[in-house]
């Protein structure tokens, strides 16, 4: 399952960027659907940082001591 929801989007963009004519397929106004796929992997790419940012800062292990400290303090860690 993961390895096709890999392939899939590399496949896709592999096959747009080899054949020019789908690529310039009219999808809304000027909206090529090279165009709405470069997009849509972009958001792809910014939702799944945010997502991994998020989950990872609301981690439930507690703060060391000296992290905290360090913080509080505003020196380096």
């Amino acid at each position: 399952m993961l390895v096709t929801v890999n392939a899939l989007p590399l496949a896709v963009g592999v096959l747009l960027s080899c054949s020019t004519t789908l690529g310039e397929i009219s999808v809304y106004g000027r909206l090529t659907l090279g165009m709405a796929w470069a997009l849509t992997q972009l958001v792809v790419l910014v939702g799944g940082t945010w997502w991994h940012e998020n989950r990872a800062a609301s981690s439930f292990e507690p703060t060391s001591a000296t992290t905290a400290a360090s913080r509080s303090a505003g020196g380096a860690w």
